[in-house]
């Protein structure tokens, strides 16, 4: 057997080992209970981003979707609404040093007990306050295994 006969079979072999790749998904609850963990829907779903009994749970309309995000973790379905200082769309920053705009922010403020997060950054898990022109630690929010801020994300099911 040939070399490009040996690789034409391998090939052949693998493909419908790959069912989860090959298929597309209507619902979140199919889709998530294929893949497992996913950080945002990839192309295998198919469906609306924000379906109706989503929108139920979340308090959101069909045209409100773009105030929402959901993604899978161990095949449930986790859902975030923007707000404020939400950040939805992207993992903690984790970092605990203070950034040129925090120690900037305490030598203007030096004894202030909160730094706003257009300061730190609205992806960032850390608190910040400011002690004679210093920068200090007060908190940190708990992450999910995926690296998100856990308060932020809610189960939803049909």
């Amino acid at each position: 057997m040939n070399m490009r006969c040996l690789v034409l079979l391998a090939g052949m072999m693998i493909v419908p080992s790959l069912p989860v790749f090959a298929q597309s998904y209507s619902t979140p609850v199919a889709y998530c209970r294929a893949v497992g963990t996913i950080d945002k829907p990839d192309s295998r779903y198919t469906g609306p981003k924000l379906p109706r009994w989503m929108g139920r749970q979340l308090n959101l309309s069909a045209t409100q979707a773009d105030q929402m995000e959901w993604r899978c973790a161990h095949g449930a379905i986790l859902a975030c609404v923007y707000g404020a200082n939400i950040p939805c769309n992207a993992k903690a920053d984790t970092n605990s040093q203070p950034s040129p705009a925090v120690n900037d922010y305490c030598r203007q403020n030096p004894d202030t007990s909160f730094i706003p997060a257009v300061v730190t950054g609205h992806e960032s898990n850390i608190s910040w306050a400011c002690r004679g022109g210093q920068p200090y630690v007060t908190g940190s929010a708990e992450l999910d295994a995926q690296g998100y801020v856990k308060s932020y994300w809610k189960p939803v099911k049909p």
